[in-house]
């Protein structure tokens, strides 16, 4: 038997995936490569470990569609980890175009399905591809996460789950957290401690966030929110959706120094906005990364608001030629 690759994403959807997937093919998670990665930089997080892998070995992707930024390189990679053996399993739940076929035409065990999260997915077809059945641990931690990821809260545990796992720089504490997971433990007094923690810098971080919010209505009255927000809490989606709310947008922005941004909406297609601009997710929720001209990245420092009103404009732009706004 080979080495097992897991490759998933940063939040509690993709951490959760992780751990189920490891539940169902019977192996610790020291006994696992696993990678944390973001849509954007999914080719690198594969291809960084691809001269690992060898024949007999197991890559499994979960919780991460392919952004059409990366999607040329990550099928040339894809590609040839098959050819050298290495069976690829996939299992997301966001939007996916024609590259779906493309991947599975070259061998790919791809499963998408929109109906639930992607700890769900993983829990559904992954026992059919390892010739087990799921347990009732697996089905309760599917239900409190999916509850937190799709927003439904109609479970006790999602709110709690949600706020305890930032999406970027905390890979040791996602380690740690798969750990508790794979193991059987949905709450404990560590993770208790990790939710106030986060409620207290949550509070904190809100009127900062809010300060730098700049409204823009395009041509067609779409109206576009952007705030700047650094790393830590509050969660994109929770900033999403107060933004929406307070000043009655269409589609709320969350740009990061970074030039990534995350797109929310309760009645616009933002995945196809991020799209428009290399990148993917959700009707209701996306992201994307932004290549910020270098005037706009020297001036922003002498004058902040020039890159929300840069974001707004190219949001915009894409949202008018997506014809979704």
């Amino acid at each position: 038997m080979g080495h097992t690759f897991v490759v998933t994403h940063t939040d509690l959807d993709g951490v959760a995936s992780a751990a189920v997937y490891l539940r169902i093919a019977g192996l610790e998670p020291d006994e696992a490569t696993v990678v944390f990665a973001e849509p954007y930089n999914l080719h690198e997080a594969v291809g960084g470990y691809a001269e690992y892998m060898e024949k007999g070995d197991v890559l499994a992707v979960m919780d991460l569609g392919v952004n059409r930024s990366v999607l040329d390189s990550l099928v040339s990679t894809v590609q040839d980890l098959l050819g050298r053996g290495v069976e690829v399993e996939w299992y997301d739940h966001h939007v996916w175009g024609p590259e779906a076929e493309r991947f599975k035409s070259m061998g790919v065990k791809l499963f998408v399905d929109r109906s639930t999260c992607a700890t769900g997915v993983v829990a559904k077809y992954a026992p059919t591809v390892k010739g087990v059945e799921a347990d009732g641990y697996i089905r309760e931690l599917v239900a409190a996460v999916c509850a937190a990821d799709l927003w439904r809260w109609d479970h006790h545990l999602a709110p709690k789950l949600f706020r305890i796992l930032g999406r970027r720089g905390e890979d040791e504490w996602r380690s740690r957290l798969l750990e508790k997971l794979y193991s059987g433990t949905l709450w404990d007094e560590e993770m208790q401690q990790k939710l106030e923690d986060y409620v207290n810098r949550e509070l904190k971080g809100f009127s900062k966030i809010l300060s730098t919010a700049k409204v823009k209505v395009g041509r067609s009255g779409c109206r576009v929110v952007v705030a700047r927000k650094d790393e830590g809490p509050p969660s994109n989606s929770i900033v999403g959706s107060t933004l929406l709310y307070r000043f009655q947008a269409d589609i709320a922005v969350i740009a990061r120094p970074n030039g990534a941004i995350s797109l929310r909406s309760r009645r616009v297609n933002v995945e196809r906005i991020a799209s428009m601009l290399g990148g993917g997710g959700h009707p209701r929720a996306a992201g994307a990364r932004l290549r910020l001209p270098l005037h706009v990245r020297l001036l922003r420092i002498l004058w902040p608001p020039l890159e929300s009103s840069y974001v707004a404009s190219a949001v915009l732009r894409a949202a008018e030629a997506a014809g979704v706004c």
